[in-house]
């Protein structure tokens, strides 16, 4: 998959994000996402762990919600790593 860190993405639900980490897990592409204003100049209070999906040789972007996964990321993607 490409870079998309640092780029502002939409989610079928409508929800946007700034794309802060990518990571690749087990052959599955994870995102470190902070969630934004829909100016997408201001940030929201909100934090999440996304992953790329490709199913029928289409792509889209979900929450993370299976509790090992997210606590492997969560060991390994820190936020306070991010530079400035």
């Amino acid at each position: 998959m490409e870079n998309i860190t640092n780029q502002v993405i939409s989610l079928a639900n409508g929800k946007k994000y700034y794309v802060m980490r990518q990571a690749l897990y087990r052959g599955t592409t994870y995102l470190l996402a902070a969630g934004v204003e829909e100016n997408e100049e201001d940030f929201t209070d909100e934090f999440t762990f996304l992953e790329v999906v490709i199913e029928n040789n289409e792509k889209f972007i979900k929450e993370v919600k299976d509790n090992e996964v997210l606590k492997v990321l969560l060991q390994n993607i820190k936020i306070e790593d991010i530079e400035e």
